[in-house]
């Protein structure tokens, strides 16, 4: 008779309350799991943004000596061109009187 009743009740869609309170259980244990997992989500996407933003100021850094790198090249370049055309310039002889 109990099996009959049971069966005729989980037709209708109830459920024994031990039933019911381990599927409470578990869905707050799950919730907390969530809440964990939504913190830790929070602080990677923290910890990721900071490391985009050290990249990006590592990338400027980069270019900034990059550049002086450069100038300090073109600067090295044109004094040795100087050098050079004042070197070639001993060599020749005056042609005529100015």
């Amino acid at each position: 008779m109990f099996k009959l009743f049971y069966r005729i009740m989980r037709i209708l869609g109830f459920i024994p309350r031990s039933k019911e309170r381990r599927l409470t259980r578990e869905i707050v244990l799950l919730e907390q799991e969530n809440d964990k997992l939504i913190k830790e989500m929070l602080e990677v996407q923290d910890e990721n943004g900071s490391l985009w933003d050290m990249l990006d100021e590592i990338k400027k850094s980069d270019i900034a000596k990059h550049q002086q790198g450069q100038l300090a090249l073109d600067s090295f370049m044109e004094e040795l061109k100087e050098a050079m055309t004042d070197e070639m310039m001993k060599d020749f002889k005056p042609v005529g009187e100015a």
